[in-house]
């Protein structure tokens, strides 16, 4: 079904690099992407710590996805100084 959506651009360039990386459409890549966050274990907008303003926030990959640990992130941060 064809439809306009408003995205933001953000969202946008996430959605259209998850799209070349998969090789997919990019609306299929966003319908992909929605069905992920719908069918989340506790419903859309929740995470495991809590639903409020102040909660933290999870995330959530897909198999066989990087493995991404403090390491990285501290080479990665050392590298910007």
């Amino acid at each position: 079904m064809r439809t306009t959506l408003d995205l933001d651009p953000v969202v946008l360039n996430a959605a259209r690099q998850f799209a070349a990386h998969r090789a997919v459409s990019l609306g299929r890549a966003v319908s992909e992407l929605v069905l992920r966050g719908l069918n989340q274990p506790d419903g859309p907008g929740k995470d495991a710590a809590g639903d409020g303003d102040d909660a933290l926030p999870t995330f959530y990959s897909s198999p066989g996805s990087p493995v991404i640990t403090l390491e990285d992130v501290k080479r990665l941060l050392d590298d910007e100084a």
